[in-house]
């Protein structure tokens, strides 16, 4: 089953804009691809949240690497992918996860199983997430804000995380707020500190402010290791760090910098994250799956992967459902109660509506 013509196109999906119910806000930019093969068959991919400012060239050069190759070996084109530097305005690494996903697509519908399959299988029916909320937004008041929790409960969901604004105490009296507003309807998830922070202190006064909310974890106190390392040794509550290589794996792990490896299916596509996923099984590490800006495409190969790997510890990120108005499929993924449910048809179980796809599209190659 031989590779014969990668396309690519570059999309704009709007986000839902919180303010008003049928406004919507900016949009995010996914490079979807499509990879054929002899026999006729499509793989669908995406680079998610990425804009190819040489889309043309990009595809070139799928296509001068890919045209040829076997299909069905899907670890050697992942290899072949990872050493390679595209030299695009997306990443390596998430042009790498497009062709991957593409593949577990097309290899799935070869053998009519859907994707998840391929990766060993169901450990779970489905993938506990989030919904991101940003504290930045509090500088308009708490409304705003309040808007997304009003429509996370409206949808039938409840999990969200939150994004610190830099200010502790307003971020204390925002979730206090809306926990005596909400009740039992919503849930924490985490506070995501984002890496702002340079000294461990700072990040642990920062913290102890907010702790009593009881969050599953603190997200990324810091970009340098020794000042997380430092944080992780003064507090109970799980430390989540992105990690987007073995290497950077085995150092955080090390260096004992977090307790949970925040893995990312972006990060050279499910093939090489499973190794990630082993990794902190292997040394007693917790993990958790994001990120929470794909479309339905990645949120497909984010769930596929999700229910299939065993050790999956805290609720993940992907919010792609909830966050954009539109989506580039005929239908979207299942999100109910917090809970997203890969499709059931033969490899991700996605069919992309061609309708929207060219309302959608910005560039094609």
């Amino acid at each position: 089953m031989k590779i014969t013509k990668i396309e690519t196109f570059q999309i704009e999906t709007p986000r839902y804009y919180q303010e008003h119910p049928v406004k919507t806000g900016e949009s995010s930019g996914h490079v979807i691809v499509k990879l054929h093969v002899s026999d006729g068959l499509v793989g669908l991919g995406e680079a998610s949240d990425s804009r190819a400012e040489d889309l043309g060239a990009l595809t070139k050069r799928y296509n001068d690497l890919l045209v040829g190759r076997d299909a069905t070996r899907i670890t050697e084109i992942n290899e072949l992918l990872r050493a390679q530097d595209f030299g695009s305005t997306v990443s390596n690494s998430h042009l790498t996860a497009a062709i991957d996903i593409a593949l577990y697509d097309l290899n799935g519908k070869v053998q009519g199983v859907p994707a998840y399959s391929l990766m060993g299988g169901k450990m779970r029916e489905s993938v506990y997430f989030c919904y991101p909320i940003i504290g930045a937004h509090l500088e308009d008041g708490f409304e705003r804000n309040a808007s997304y929790l009003q429509r996370l409960v409206d949808l039938g969901h409840h999990l969200f995380r939150y994004y610190v604004s830099g200010d502790s105490d307003l971020d204390n009296r925002f979730i206090t707020e809306m926990k005596a507003r909400f009740g039992e309807k919503i849930k924490l998830k985490a506070f995501d500190f984002s890496g702002r922070f340079a000294d461990w202190e700072t990040a642990l006064r920062y913290a102890d402010v907010l702790r009593h909310h009881n969050p599953y974890n603190f997200e990324q106190p810091s970009n340098n290791l020794r000042v997380c390392a430092e944080f992780v040794k003064r507090m109970d509550v799980q430390v989540s760090l992105h990690i987007s290589s073995l290497e950077d794996g085995y150092e955080a792990i090390e260096r004992g910098a977090c307790t949970v490896l925040n893995l990312a299916w972006i990060w050279w596509g499910p093939t090489y994250v499973r190794r990630m996923f082993a990794l902190a099984e292997a040394a007693g590490f917790k993990t958790l799956l994001s990120t929470d800006q794909d479309s339905t495409v990645g949120t497909a190969g984010a769930v596929h992967l999700g229910v299939s790997v065993p050790n999956l510890d805290i609720p993940a990120d992907p919010a792609g459902p909830l966050l954009y108005t539109v989506s580039p499929a005929k239908a979207r993924i299942r999100a109910e109660e917090s809970h997203l449910y890969p499709p059931e048809g033969p490899g991700l179980g996605v069919e992309l509506d061609e309708d929207k796809m060219r309302e959608l599209t910005i560039a094609s190659a």
